[in-house]
């Protein structure tokens, strides 16, 4: 699987070079940094996917679906 190689602005290249020449963070803790983005950005777009999709089983079983699959052990 080939991935596509990212292209970044001069703006955003010359912020991150400034930042390591001045010290206020490695080159470590910039990668570090932008995987954790990743990561938040992949998992808001699964919730989004999980959320779009109980919506419309909302629509199509009615609003009281989950009680009709969800089995309820314990009556109150």
């Amino acid at each position: 699987m080939s991935r596509t190689r990212r292209n970044f602005s001069p703006v955003f290249k010359s912020a991150i070079v400034l930042e390591i020449l001045k010290g206020e963070r490695d080159i470590n803790s910039i990668a570090a940094e932008r995987k954790e983005k990743e990561q938040y950005a992949k998992k808001v777009g699964q919730l989004t996917m999980q959320v779009a999709w109980l919506k419309k089983s909302e629509e199509i079983l009615g609003p009281d679906y989950e009680s009709k699959f969800s089995p309820k052990p314990f009556q109150d």
